[in-house]
Order: structure tokens, then sequence, then C-alpha cells
């Protein structure tokens, strides 16, 4: 069974065969494609097709999952290439170009030949090119100089290869481009090989990212250079289902639902207590029927999917929050911090992002590929909560599983824990918990010997600790050690960006939600000056519930939440055209031209306009005298 499924090529060696397997007949294919299909001219210049900087804005943050795996990819492909001519691109599945990377010394050439950010490169409107064919014939492909449709492109090269995601879903492409005179003096070669990795090293991410909730086995046949990408990936379950596996492979196991011990020999239980005494290690499996043994290093799940009342397991969003108010500056701050290993206390009101705000701190540190895992300490039974952290042995006590538990504190081995709430940590714990920072070692219940552990800690909490500490309901020591860095994280009435904040968290919930959605301004001024106790979370609930129930394609006053509304009375409203008068911003509605607008948008009904201003009648037309806006007779 292995030796069929697991070949002794990898990605990059199957991807250069089927790219270079009748490629002169596939670029053939694509002129007659550029001339019958598409009636382009060889000599006209292409479609002149760039994204405004909003739209490409947009096209970016809906493949925030491609760019957060393709970046750091494509600026190693850049100091490979850079210097040698090439200039890297990473487009779309339509050919936009999302990214791009060239020397100071080049970027003007390539952008006068349309090599930049926003820009189309497909077939229909360049014809034969890098980009566009490769998208067509999902296959790596070489265009070199006068190979392209184009005249205008023939001064360049270009060695695009698409990207798959884990469903087979085309991704993108990254194309790596020079000057037909750079690619002749210094060869396509080595820019073909190496975008062939990074393309491959960029799916692998994809995939990683995308089953990161699940146990993942990294499958190679050498055991020298476990560096180097993968020969194959797969994802399975706590009790051996596989759910995901890489291109090959899932070519080779068809559509049947399959189980770990199909593929690799040797039980779930074995790979995963190997996995969790020896993490990152590789564990040598013999194959079947006499064939090459394989080496295979399994990734526990980076985070436990959270439930719902009823127990089934609910997808964490994928999305990206507004940042915690925090610069730049202070980001790499807390970056250095982590990565030295010195602990993080996060304060701030229920809801104003403190985990996003830890999250964000791992994602920056060279922990970044490492688990980030978390626990609510005020969220778990008092009673759970040293075997939620610590793990246990089999047996540790009644009700105990058969294997055993692995704690949070060594899933996050080479990571970051995240404690949530730690003021609400039982003073016992407390002890236990300075222990494991103190020697970096934890020990699970019912163990003879601590385990060695390699984490950095951020803690956050809404409680005072330090008056804790004065009453003896927080030991000191803890608090002096978790407290190296402190951080406090101002409640979303108090930023200053609380308008940019509205409106980034109104467009990822319309993408949540696969809606295309407007916001009026008397809505985002209303949102602007409410006090939000529930921080950003509240507003999160409150935007949610309004796109859900919208009907049209812009956001009225109807669709707020009833209890919401309620809590925006004229006093309210009067709060908020202070705030624009005293701000002295410019370009902001007055109130007469928001009733106006809302008139216009009601075809002047005073019933529907009121609920869209959400007023009464009677106060609209208060409003109405007051600005002599008079409504004509029907």
């Amino acid at each position: 069974m292995m030796d069929s499924l697991f070949g002794t090529t990898h990605r990059g060696g199957d991807m250069a065969r089927v790219a270079s397997r009748n490629m002169a007949e596939r670029l053939a294919r694509s002129r007659r494609r550029s001339t019958h299909e598409y009636h382009l001219d060889v000599g006209a210049r292409g479609t002149e097709q760039v994204l405004s900087r909003s739209e490409l804005s947009r096209l970016k943050d809906c493949n925030e999952h491609l760019l957060r795996a393709a970046v750091p990819g494509i600026d190693w492909l850049h100091r490979q290439l850079g210097d040698l001519g090439y200039c890297l691109l990473l487009a779309d599945c339509s050919g936009a170009t999302l990214e791009m990377r060239a020397s100071d010394q080049r970027a003007g050439h390539f952008s006068l030949a349309g090599l930049r950010e926003g820009a189309c490169w497909s077939e229909p409107a360049q014809g034969t090119c890098g980009i566009g064919t490769a998208i067509v014939d999902r296959a790596p492909v070489l265009v070199h100089g006068d190979q392209h449709y184009l005249i205008q492109n023939h001064a360049i090269s270009c060695a695009a290869v698409p990207m798959f995601g884990p469903a087979q879903q085309l991704l993108g492409v990254l194309n790596a481009t020079a000057c037909t005179h750079d690619a002749q003096k210094f060869g396509q070669a080595l820019a073909y090989r190496l975008t062939l990795q990074t393309a491959a090293r960029i799916e692998q991410s994809v995939f990683m990212a995308h089953y990161s909730d699940h146990w993942i086995a990294r499958v190679k046949r050498q055991l020298d250079d476990w560096e180097a990408e993968p020969d194959e990936l797969i994802a399975f379950d706590d009790g051996g289902r596989v759910v995901g596996a890489s291109w090959r492979l899932k070519q080779r196991l068809g559509e049947q639902e399959r189980r770990l011990e199909d593929i690799l020999d040797s039980s779930v239980e074995s790979l995963i207590d190997f996995a969790c005494a020896h993490p990152g290690t590789p564990q040598r499996v013999a194959a079947s029927g006499g064939g090459a043994a394989l080496f295979v290093q399994v990734n526990a799940p980076r985070r436990t999917a959270p439930r719902s009342s009823t127990g089934v397991v609910a997808a964490e969003p994928k999305r990206k929050s507004p940042d915690a108010g925090e610069s730049a500056e202070d980001l790499r701050r807390l970056e250095r911090l982590l990565n030295a290993k010195v602990p993080i206390l996060l304060l701030g009101e229920t809801g104003s992002g403190k985990e996003y705000m830890a999250k964000s701190i791992h994602r920056r540190s060279r922990r970044c590929e490492q688990p980030f895992v978390a626990i609510n300490c005020a969220a778990i039974p008092e009673t759970l909560i040293e075997s939620e952290l610590f793990g246990y042995r089999e047996g540790a006590f009644t009700g105990a599983r058969m294997k055993g538990c692995v704690g949070k504190i060594a899933q996050a081995d080479g990571g970051t824990l995240f404690l949530d709430e730690i003021g609400d940590m039982p003073l016992g714990l407390q002890t236990r918990l300075l222990r494991v920072l103190a020697e970096g070692e934890v020990l699970a219940l019912g163990a003879d010997k601590p385990r060695a552990v390699d984490i950095s800690v951020i803690c956050a909490t809404h409680c005072d600790l330090a008056a804790m500490v004065l009453e003896g309901q927080f030991r000191e020591d803890l608090f002096y050690r978790l407290n190296a860095a402190t951080v406090r994280l101002p409640p979303l009435r108090a930023r200053d960006d609380v308008v940019e904040l509205i409106r980034g968290v109104f467009s990822e919930e319309c993408r949540g939600a696969a809606r295309s959605l407007s916001m009026p301004p008397d809505i985002e001024h209303a949102l602007a000056v409410y006090q939000w106790p529930g921080n950003i979370r509240e507003l999160r609930n409150v935007l949610r519930y309004a796109i859900a129930v919208c009907a049209s394609e812009e956001l009225g006053w109807a669709d707020l939440p009833q209890n919401f509304r309620e809590q925006l009375p004229d006093a309210v409203r009067d709060r908020r055209r202070a705030h624009l008068t005293a701000s002295g911003k410019s370009g902001q509605p007055s109130e007469s031209e928001i009733i106006l607008n809302a008139l216009n948008r009601t075809q002047w009904c005073i019933s529907a306009a009121s609920r869209f201003l959400g007023v009464s009648r009677s106060t609209l037309y208060r409003r109405l005298d007051e600005h002599g806006i008079e409504v004509p007779p029907k």
C-alpha cells in the first residue's frame, strides 16, 4: 500500500515534469486561444486592467489566507533572485497581481512593462503569458521572450507556477519574471526550480493553516534533509480518520474515506503517543511489502475547536480582527519580548481584544509556526482546570481517558501559551504554574517524571491583580513574574480610531456573511459615539445581527438590534451632532442631510423614514419643522 502511495519524488519534481511535457503544444494551444477566443492583436497593447488602491485592498482582504502563507516565501525567493534581475509576482486565481518584489534599481523598468501590484495578467487580457497560461492549464509554464503572444511582452521571460489549496482549488500563481537578456544570462532553469520549490512550500503552509485544528503527519522518505518540504502531508482527527491530504497523495487515495492505518503501517495511538512524548521528532515507520522505511513527524493540533452548548464542534472564524490600539513599534517591542520568553500581561475590559492582541504578538514572533494554545481560566470548572493545564496519565483519576491526556501547557511546547482571565486561576494552581515558569517543566497528574517544555507565556485579565495580591487572592511572586511587560488595552469608547475600527469590523462581518453591504454615515456616526460597555465583542455582535437581517444593500436603523436602538435616545444623537461639530471634520453630513437622505431612500414615506432613522414619527416631524424641510403633498 505505502509503496504505491508514496513515490520517490516530491512536489517540485512532479510539477517540473508536468510543465515540460508537451510545452510547445501547450504554448501553441494558448496562442490559438489568444487569436480565436480572445481576438487579440499581437501588435496591439494588452488590455490595461489595473485595480485602484481600494479595489486592490479589498482583493487582498479576500485572499488574506493566501497572502499570510505566501508573503514569507515571496520574500525568500526575492532574496535569491532579486539581484539576478528577477521580479516576483503573486497573482490570485483571476490573474490579478496581489504582491510584487523587485530590486530598487529595476522596479521602475518592471512597472513600465506592466509588472506591478493590481495589474491583470490573465490570458484574455495579455494572451499567452506566464501567469495567465498557468491559470488556464493549471500547470507550471515557462514563457520566454517572443513566446509571449503580445509583442509588447517579448522583452520579458516568465516562470509561473500555479498553487492549489487543500480541496484542489486554484489559489493563485507564483511568477518569476526577468528581462529576456537577464534570463538568458543567468538562466531560467534556476528561477524555475526555485519558484517550484517556493510554490510547494506555500501550498504546504496553506495546508498546515487550514488543518491546524487537526493532527498533521509530515511524511518523508529521507531523514537527512528534514527541513526541506515533506513528501506528503496527512491531516487526521483524534480517531485516526483522514480529513485531508496533500495534492498527489489525495489523487492516489481517491474520494474513499480512509483511516491513517490504511496509509501508514502504524496505529494512530502509537503515532500520537510518540509525538506527545517526543514533540518535533520524526518517527521511523516500517513500510509494508519490504519497501524503504518512511519517517513521520506528527504535529499536534494548534488549538481545540470551541464547542457549543450542545457539544457540536463549532468552526473558529477565520478572520482578521482590528488591532487592539497598539502602534507598529509597540508590536515590534512585544514581539522581541516574546522571542526572549519574557512574560507579557495584557490588561483590559472584557471584550477589548486581549486574545486577538495575544495572537497578533504570536504571529509576529519567531514562534509563529508553532502552536498558539489559549485557555480561559474563568470558563473551566475549578475541578477540571488542573487536568486541562497540566494533563494526566492513564488512570490518574476516576473517569480519566484510557490513554491519558496531554495538557494545554505541553500542547504549547515550542509555541505560546495564552492564559486568559488569569485572575480567576485558583491559588493552588498558581503555585504549580509558577514552577512551570521558573523551571521550564510540567508534571502531569499521575506522572512520575516532569516533562521539559519551551513556552512563551501571555496572560490577560480585566481584574486588578495588584489589589488581589494585597487581599491575598493572587500570589505575589507569580504576579511579579507575569507582569514583566504590562500592556493596557484601551476600551473601545476611548480609542482614537473608533471609526476605522467600526469600518474594519463591518467589512469582516460582511465577508463572513458573504454579503456586500454599505453603511450610511448616520449609522456609522451613531456607532462611533456609543459607549460600548461590551467593547469590540459587543460591536461585532451588533453588526453581525444587522447584516443578517438587512434585506437591502445598505444598512438601515431598523436593521440594528432593538435593544441596541433603545439605548440610542435623542440624547445620544445630540452627542453625535456635538461630536461632529466639535471635531470640525469636513465632509460629514449635517442632520438635515441625514434626514433628507432617509426621506429620499424611502420615497418620502414618513413612517418608513422614521423606522430607518430609529425615531418616532412625532420626533421626525419635529426635526423636519426645525430644519424647514417640507414634505411634498402626495
